[in-house]
């Protein structure tokens, strides 16, 4: 968002463009994360999940490309999200609302759009690989960050409900009933509080926006783990250091 007119879009889009999720079986709550420099793949801990999300997943473990921080994966295909410790052990899974536009990019000028003068094709949950960093927003509720500039976030939603139907839209088994937003990624507040707080709101995490058409190699620079050759590439190109004030790498 341009600095002039992004408070406005980002606090209408936390006024009118809340969503909401809903937290699967809860698995058993991890011990106090404790990264591991010999970790080959992420522990899914006998849990179901796409083999995208399985790829990404076991990609940043191995690569370390998660930089040892929480991570979350979003499937926006099966409207799902896993989050994992920075160990790289599952924490829990949950459905997930999301923008109701399919595609991964912004059309050009859309993010530069207050969000009520946006087409409902226009309103995407784009795809990418983010540092998500926990904040309020200007209502002064807590969030996680995925897209600042763009106005895009974690968060909870309502309590109350909405004219959408959203508390039913988050357990309907079809995924393209989740989608309903204007762009943001919405948890229940039981998962955003036992999961999403809890582990990224001291040096936040990363956050990857699995995409809907475009393949994951190609918004990820992913590799399948086992690939000899993508493995020895990754270990000899190391990521250089994240400055500090960068929110997306």
């Amino acid at each position: 968002m341009k600095p002039s007119v992004r408070s406005i879009a980002l606090a209408a889009a936390l006024a009118t463009g809340l969503s909401w999720g809903w937290v699967q079986p809860a698995l058993a709550q991890s011990a106090a994360a404790t990264p591991s420099a010999t970790a080959e793949r992420a522990d899914f801990r006998d849990a179901i999940v796409s083999p995208q999300v399985r790829h990404i997943a076991d990609w940043a473990v191995h690569s370390g490309d998660h930089r040892r921080l929480p991570f979350i994966v979003v499937d926006k295909i099966n409207a799902s999200a896993a989050a994992f410790d920075a160990s790289g052990r599952l924490i829990s899974t949950t459905s997930v609302l999301l923008g109701i536009g399919v595609g991964d990019t912004f059309p050009p000028g859309v993010a530069q759009m207050e969000m009520h003068e946006t087409k409902p094709w226009q309103r995407i949950t784009p795809a990418g690989r983010f540092f998500a960093e926990e904040d309020r927003d200007l209502k002064g509720q807590r969030v996680l960050w995925v897209d600042y500039d763009a106005g895009i976030a974690i968060h909870k939603l309502p309590t109350k409900r909405t004219w959408q139907k959203r508390h039913e839209r988050i357990v309907s088994p079809d995924p393209a009933d989740h989608r309903i937003t204007y762009g943001c990624i919405n948890v229940s507040p039981a998962f955003y509080d036992a999961v999403v707080r809890a582990h990224f709101r001291r040096k936040g995490g990363v956050v990857y926006v699995l995409p809907d058409t475009a393949p994951l190699e190609s918004v990820f620079k992913s590799y399948d783990v086992g690939d000899p050759a993508s493995t020895m590439q990754v270990r000899q190109s190391a990521r250089p250091a994240l400055p500090a004030a960068t929110r997306k790498f």
